[in-house]
C-alpha cells in the first residue's frame, strides 16, 4: 500500500474524514484506477451522507473488476441510501447470481426489499442471510423489526394463499390471496393472479392485478423524464389486455380505468405504441374524461391519438379548451399539461404574431464580441458555420468538450457561440479560443433582465432564445447554419452534411417514433439554409418563441413545440424544403440526457 493511501486510511478509521477526502481524491488524480482509493473515497462518502456520488465511484471499480460480487453489493448499498431502489435491488440479484451464498448481498436485498414495503421477499433474504452466516446480528435484528411491523399481514397473505392453493378455490379465492400477497409485496401474487384467471379470465380483479403486476415487473412505472429508462414492450401490452378486460367487467373500476390509459401514456412517450394501442387508448381515455374532467393523462393520450392522425389544429384546439379547467399554478405543476399548453396551430395565432424584429427589439441588445476570421480563399459560400448558444454555468460545465471535438473534427470550421450573462472567466476563455488558431472562432453576448422570474421561464429561455439569436447569426454571416446542443459532442465533419442540405432550406433531427409534437423535432442538432424558406423558417419559430417568453406560461421544452408547429403551419401554408435526419441512426454527435 503507498504511503499517501495509508495516511489517508488511518485518518479515515480516525474518524477525521475532512483530512481523508483530499488525500483519496489527490491519489485518484494521479491513478484514477487506484482501486484502494476508489474504495475507501467511496466509503467516505456514504458515511457523510453523499450516496450519490459514491455511486460513481462504486460503478468505476466493477469496471475494473467485473466479476467482484462485493461490488455489486456495496453498489446496490449507496443506490439504496440515494433512493433509486429499483436499481438496488437489480445489483443485487446480479451479485447472487455470481455468488449465492454472499451474505452481505442478502442482507442487502432484504433491507432493499424493506424499504421498497415488500416485506415478504425481505423476511426471505433476512432469513437467507443467517442462512449463511447464523451470527449476522443486523439480519436477525431486522427480521424481528419486520415481524413487529408486518407479522400479521405476512400471516394472512400466507394462510390466504395455502387456502387458495386447494384445488377446489375457485377464482374471488385466488384473487383475495393474489391481493394478501401484492400487500407484503410477495412476488408470487402474479403467479397467484394467474391462477384465478384460469378459473375466470373475466375476473375483474385478478385482471386489474395483472395488469398492475405487469406494468410494476415491466419498467414502466419507473419512467421519469430525462432519467434512463427500460420498458419491456410486451409486458406493457399484456398489462393493457388485462386492464382493459378488467374494465370491460366493471366499468367503474377507476384503478384499472386510471392504470390502462396511464400506460397507454407511457407508451407513446417512450416511442413503443402501435397504432392500436393508441387508438383504443383514446376511447377509453375520453370515456375517463367525462368522470374525471381534470385527469391530465387521459387529455394527453387523446392530444397523441390526434397528433398521430396530423390533424395538429385539432390537437391545438382540443387543448387549449381542457387548459380553461386549470389554474395556471395547475399548469405548473403538470409537465405534460405545460407542454400542450404551448401548442398552437391555429391560422388566427400565426396571423397575429408580430414580425420577428419586434421580438428582437424587446429582447436585450445583443453584443456582437468577436467576428469568424475570414475562411480560406476560394471558400463556398455553403461552408456552414456551427453555432450554440447557452448560459454561464452550461459553457463551463460542456462548452470546453464541444469546442474541443469540433477542432479535432471540424479543423478550421467556422463556429459561433452566444453566451447569456457571461463572466469575465467565460470570456477569457473566448478570448483564447480567438487566438487558438484551430477554429475561426465568433462570440456574442447578451444580459437580459430577469429579476422576478421563475426558474423553468428562466432555464426555457437559455434553452429557446438560442434560436433567435441563430436567426440573428445566420443573416450576419449569410452562410448556412448547424445549431448545436452545448452537452452535444461532435463525432464526425458536419461540413460533409452540405451536400445532403444542397436544395433544402431546413434540416431536423427527427424522431420517427411518433412521441408527441413536442418530442419529434429534437432540436439537438438542426440546420438552416441561408434561403428565403430557411430565413422564414427562423422568422416565424423566433415570432412563436417569443409569444410564449413574454407570456406568463411559458414551460421546458417550448423549442421543440415550437419547431413542429411552425412545421406544421408552413406545410400548409407556404411550404419550405426539409432535409430529415434519423434521431435514431445519426452518426456525426453524440448527445448527452434524454431527447
Amino acid at each position: 500500500m503507498e504511503p499517501a493511501l495509508d495516511d489517508a486510511i488511518r485518518l479515515h478509521k480516525s474518524g477525521n474524514h475532512a483530512g481523508a477526502e483530499p488525500l483519496y481524491r489527490a491519489i485518484l488524480d494521479r491513478d484514477p484506477a487506484n482501486r484502494g482509493a476508489l474504495q475507501m473515497l467511496a466509503m467516505l462518502l456514504v458515511q457523510t451522507g453523499r450516496p450519490a456520488e459514491a455511486v460513481g465511484h462504486f460503478q468505476t471499480i466493477l469496471r475494473l473488476e467485473p466479476g467482484g460480487v462485493a461490488g455489486y453489493s456495496n453498489l446496490a448499498a449507496a443506490l439504496r441510501l440515494a433512493g433509486q431502489g429499483a436499481e438496488a435491488i437489480a445489483c443485487l440479484h446480479r451479485a447472487l447470481a455470481l455468488d449465492p451464498a454472499h451474505a452481505a448481498s442478502w442482507f442487502n436485498l432484504g433491507n432493499g426489499l424493506k424499504q421498497l414495503e415488500k416485506a415478504a421477499g425481505a423476511a426471505r433474504s433476512y432469513q437467507r442471510t443467517l442462512a449463511v452466516e447464523p451470527g449476522h446480528a443486523g439480519a436477525a435484528g431486522n427480521r424481528k423489526t419486520l415481524r413487529d411491523q408486518w407479522g400479521p399481514r405476512l400471516d394472512e397473505a400466507e394462510r390466504q394463499a395455502a387456502a387458495a392453493r386447494h384445488p377446489s378455490a375457485d377464482a374471488d379465492a385466488r384473487a383475495t390471496a393474489a391481493e394478501a400477497l401484492l400487500a407484503v409485496g410477495d412476488a408470487a401474487a402474479e403467479t397467484m393472479a394467474r391462477a384465478a384467471l384460469d378459473r375466470d379470465d373475466r375476473n375483474h380483479r385478478a385482471n386489474r392485478l395483472l395488469g398492475r403486476l405487469l406494468l410494476e415487473r415491466s419498467g414502466a412505472m419507473d419512467v421519469r423524464s430525462g432519467k434512463p429508462f427500460a420498458v419491456d414492450r410486451s409486458l406493457v401490452e399484456e398489462a393493457i389486455g388485462a386492464l382493459r378486460r378488467a374494465v370491460a367487467v366493471r366499468p367503474d373500476d377507476d384503478e384499472a380505468d386510471w392504470l390502462h390509459v396511464a400506460a397507454v401514456a407511457t407508451l407513446v412517450q417512450v416511442g413503443m405504441a402501435s397504432e392500436a394501442v393508441l387508438r383504443d387508448g383514446a376511447r377509453a381515455a375520453w370515456v375517463r374524461l367525462r368522470r374525471h374532467p381534470k385527469d391530465t393523462v387521459a387529455a394527453s393520450v387523446i392530444g397523441f391519438h390526434v397528433y398521430r392522425r396530423d390533424r395538429l389544429v385539432l390537437a391545438s384546439w382540443l387543448s387549449q379548451r381542457f387548459r380553461r379547467r386549470f389554474t395556471a399554478a395547475e399548469v405548473a405543476r403538470e409537465h405534460e399539461l405545460g407542454l400542450w399548453t404551448m401548442l398552437r396551430a391555429d391560422d388566427a395565432f400565426f396571423r397575429a404574431l408580430p414580425p420577428v424584429e419586434a421580438v428582437l427589439e424587446g429582447m436585450a441588445p445583443l453584443e456582437w464580441r468577436i467576428e469568424p476570421a475570414p475562411g480560406p480563399a476560394g471558400e463556398p459560400a455553403t461552408e456552414p458555420a456551427v453555432f450554440f448558444c447557452c448560459d454561464d454555468v452550461y459553457f463551463r460545465r460542456f462548452a470546453p468538450a464541444l469546442l474541443e471535438s469540433l477542432a479535432e473534427r471540424m479543423p478550421g470550421a467556422a463556429v459561433a457561440v452566444h453566451v447569456v450573462a457571461p463572466s469575465p472567466e467565460t470570456e477569457q476563455a473566448m478570448a483564447r479560443w480567438r487566438t487558438d488558431g484551430r477554429l475561426r472562432v465568433g462570440f456574442s453576448l447578451d444580459r437580459p433582465d430577469m429579476a422576478g422570474w421563475a426558474d423553468v421561464k428562466r432555464v426555457t429561455y437559455y434553452a429557446s432564445a438560442r434560436f433567435l439569436h441563430a436567426l440573428q447569426w445566420l443573416r450576419r454571416l449569410d452562410r448556412p447554419l448547424m445549431v448545436i446542443d452545448t452537452d452535444a459532442r461532435v463525432a464526425q465533419d458536419l461540413r460533409a452534411l452540405s451536400v445532403e442540405m444542397a436544395g433544402h432550406d431546413v434540416g431536423f433531427l427527427v424522431d420517427g417514433r411518433r412521441r408527441g409534437p413536442s418530442r419529434e423535432i429534437t432540436v439537438c442538432f438542426n440546420v438552416y439554409n441561408n434561403t428565403p424558406g430557411g430565413d422564414r423558417f427562423l422568422s416565424l419559430l423566433g415570432a412563436y418563441i417569443g409569444h410564449f417568453l413574454a407570456g406568463a406560461e411559458v414551460y421546458w421544452m417550448l423549442d421543440q413545440m415550437a419547431h413542429y408547429a411552425v412545421l406544421d403551419w408552413l406545410k400548409r401554408h407556404e411550404p419550405i424544403r426539409v432535409r430529415r435526419f434519423d434521431f435514431l441512426n445519426f452518426p456525426y454527435c453524440r448527445f448527452v440526457g434524454a431527447k
